[in-house]
């Protein structure tokens, strides 16, 4: 009995260690939403000096990149 108790709780540890490992990791940039009238037509944005932005013209995304012009944002970059 005392070996299967212990067989059950290494496995819920193996359990337990491999869910941490598989999670997502990843980091946020905070910066100010830039671009020329020329980039944001094209679908270019600069978000500080750390990050570039590249959108397909008219989609939803470039849409709400257009409107965020000039603000402070943070954008998060997660790895699966």
């Amino acid at each position: 009995m005392t070996r299967l108790v212990l067989a059950l709780l290494v496995a819920i540890v193996m359990l337990l260690a491999a869910m941490a490992y598989g999670e997502a990791g990843g980091f946020p940039v905070r910066c100010l939403l830039t671009a020329t009238d020329q980039e944001a037509m094209e679908g270019y944005y600069n978000c500080g000096a750390e990050l570039a932005i590249v959108t397909k013209p008219n989609s939803s995304v470039h849409d709400d990149l257009q409107r965020m012009l000039g603000h402070e944002v943070v954008v998060v970059v997660e790895t699966r």
